[in-house]
């Protein structure tokens, strides 16, 4: 009996490591970035300029044949009916009874067969980009970056006190059935 007692604490050991090496070496998608590098100076982003944002370079080059496929995508927005101008997003920074630092959004108004795909978060020291699926994964766990939770009703960015007096924008990516982008901008500094 204890021969099998010991077997069985043995498998189960077993068992444990290899679950934990599997999760060790899963690969990372490439819809998410999230780098954080924090320079000294948190000055706005327009006076910083786009050669201050971490890893822009790579992300551009690495993806050239997406980048003008999406291109050809934002021109034939140009020739839609549907405009980045109908689209109604408030920001609200206000005090909340929580521990962390956060702001909330809510999307007002969205033209018609657009539906929101992709949130960015971009300044002089950090870029983060979560698709709609990450943000609702962040709504149950918790993490940083944009969330959905409560089945919608609550939606936001979630911020880690070193970003806290940045600059940035908050760029809101819609796209249609056809593939077509529209985008809405917002700057903020994070409180």
């Amino acid at each position: 009996m204890k021969l099998t007692i010991k077997r069985s604490a043995m498998y189960t050991a077993v068992l444990c490591i290899i679950i934990v090496v599997s999760a060790c070496g899963a690969k990372n998608n490439k819809e998410s970035v999230q780098e954080h590098a924090y320079p000294q100076s948190k000055q706005p982003i327009e006076e910083a300029g786009q050669s201050s944002i971490p890893n822009a370079d790579a992300k551009n080059n690495n993806d050239q044949n997406k980048a003008k496929g999406e291109e050809s995508k934002m021109q034939t927005q140009s020739d839609a009916a549907a405009t980045s101008e109908e689209i109604d997003i408030v920001i609200d920074q206000s005090n909340k009874p929580m521990e962390g630092n956060s702001f909330d959004f809510a999307i007002k108004q969205v033209p018609k067969g657009y539906s929101l795909t992709e949130m960015r978060w971009t300044s002089n020291t950090v870029t983060i980009v979560n698709t709609m699926q990450e943000a609702i994964e962040h709504g149950g766990n918790g993490e940083d970056g944009f969330y959905f939770s409560g089945n919608g009703h609550f939606s936001g960015f979630i911020y880690s006190d070193e970003m806290k007096g940045e600059r940035g924008k908050a760029t809101f990516v819609f796209t249609n059935d056809e593939g077509n982008m529209l985008m809405s901008e917002k700057e903020i500094q994070l409180k």
